[in-house]
């Protein structure tokens, strides 16, 4: 069981501070919540406890810990927001307030009801992001103690964790916290595939640990024979993103059956994680591995120079060894921590307080500005959280990289029409041509991921670009233009 003194230990390993302000919050807590209890019969004080120890852990800062350990306390005891902001600030007070549900309000339906705290938090995510950390944290323990709920309880949660908040930890680079997230919530709602796939996960791992041991030792000793420094790890895919891929792969073979493809198409099962001192280490251990294994075709990534963006930054090639696949992973430590805990880290590294950081984060995030422009344009609970999960939620997506070597996100089935929007109103208002890899397109041209877009500047809005587009933005902004016209 997680004590106080299990988190402040985690606290002052991470170098976070504010352990006096962490420990008054949980006195506080521990006091509004004394006589509740979890359906597991633990005293309730337990849950804010771990969801505390999970943010300690995942380097997020004093504010948000304490507001992990007084999240539940405006919904389920009488401290009121306002006390919370006398004795701890602002800060933390929003931060609750963010991730508390709605209280005192009338509801026609249940799903009414979930539309409106989801679209509560969506909506608090614009005005701090580390509600995404507190609520992912809170959900990860939930789903850890999912087990003492009823049956149909577990799956309904599990459905919402793969909606949402699978989603909100992968949009915020919290990689670790998302593949726990997916496979907890596989194994409740598909108990046997998550069985069959860990079985044959295992399975292949021991056929090939010879091999994938021989690679590693290679790897140190090719690293260290060209005054590379570095650590080499091996990585295994989880259980559910391995399950998604032998999906996704059959589907491109048209196979309804996942046990037609097999795990050694799987390029990324087995990756070899690379972490170095210095960025140009990078760059030379990708040259001598290279050296080393012979590259497999058209598989070699360079996430450095175009981050992905969500923060992630590596050096991906693949090569095979005795017919078994392995990706080799090469980053800095500091890309490496950014993969492993994304934004918290991302923060703590600016060693700055949050307020100076938030609006940098605002202009780099993507998924900020996204979340920010549908929060805007659509005052409706469900029709906000709709457009949220249809466009920034969506399996499917394109990453295609601007003149300026940036790279951006869009739905599948996006135009040039929607980037330029994306960039800002007077590039879509004032949209003539699209090049896409060095040639023109139409402007109604399907992007593909890695196309290379520039655009000319001399036309403006048609009558068949509405038709065209995929995402609100665009559409809202040629709508917008089109009953300017009609106005004047």
């Amino acid at each position: 069981m997680i004590t106080i003194n299990d988190v402040l230990d985690k606290v002052r390993e991470n170098n976070i501070g504010g352990e006096e302000v962490i420990r008054k919050a949980y006195l506080l807590a521990s006091k509004l919540h004394e006589g509740q209890f979890r359906q597991s019969g633990e005293p309730y004080i337990t849950h804010p406890l771990y969801v505390a120890y999970i943010l300690a852990s995942t380097y997020n800062d004093t504010e948000t810990i304490v507001a992990g350990l007084l999240h539940d306390t405006v919904e389920d005891t009488d401290i009121t927001l306002g006390e919370i902001e006398s004795i701890f600030g602002s800060s933390v007070a929003g931060l609750v307030d963010g991730v508390s549900k709605l209280k005192g309000l009338n509801f026609s339906s249940k799903s009414e009801k979930v539309e409106a705290n989801t679209a509560k938090i969506l909506r608090a995510i614009n005005d701090d992001i580390r509600d995404i950390h507190i609520k992912c944290a809170d959900r990860l323990h939930n789903m850890m103690t999912i087990g003492f709920k009823s049956e149909f309880k577990q799956k309904e949660n599990a459905l919402e964790t793969i909606d949402l908040y699978v989603s909100l930890a992968y949009r915020t680079g919290m990689y670790e916290v998302k593949k726990k997230l997916e496979d907890l919530s596989f194994k409740v709602l598909n108990p046997l595939d998550y069985e069959d796939t860990s079985r044959k996960i295992n399975e292949y791992f021991d056929v090939n640990k010879d091999t994938l041991d021989r690679v590693v030792f290679n790897i140190e000793k090719t690293l260290r024979d060209n005054n590379i420094k570095g650590v080499v790890k091996l990585r295994i895919k989880e259980v559910y993103s391995t399950y998604k891929k032998l999906n996704k792969l059959n589907r491109k073979f048209n196979n309804s059956d996942t046990s037609i493809v097999t795990l050694d198409a799987v390029h990324d099962l087995f990756a070899v994680k690379i972490i170095t001192d210095d960025y140009l280490d990078c760059y030379k251990a990708l040259g001598v591995i290279n050296k080393e294994y012979v590259p497999t075709k058209s598989i070699i990534k360079d996430f450095i120079a175009v981050p992905k963006t969500n923060l992630y930054q590596s050096l991906h090639t693949v090569f095979s060894v005795n017919n078994c696949l392995v990706q080799a992973q090469i980053r800095t430590n500091f890309m490496d921590m950014i993969d492993t805990y994304g934004l918290p880290y991302y923060i703590y590294s600016k060693n700055k307080p949050f307020s100076e950081v938030q609006d940098e984060i605002r202009e780099n995030l993507q998924f900020c500005k996204d979340l920010n422009f549908l929060s805007e344009y659509f005052e409706r609970n469900d029709l906000y959280v709709e457009k949220v999960k249809k466009e920034l939620f969506a399996n499917e997506h394109v990453y295609v990289r601007t003149k300026n070597n940036r790279t951006i996100e869009l739905p599948s089935g996006s135009t040039p029409i929607d980037l330029a929007f994306l960039e800002g109103d007077s590039t879509g208002y004032n949209l003539g041509r699209a090049i896409v890899n060095g040639i023109e397109v139409p402007l109604d041209y399907e992007l593909k991921n890695n196309d290379r877009v520039s655009f000319v500047m001399g036309g403006g809005p048609e009558d068949y670009w509405l038709d065209s587009v995929k995402t609100t933005r665009a559409k809202e902004k040629i709508l917008e233009y089109k009953r300017t016209c009609n106005y004047s």
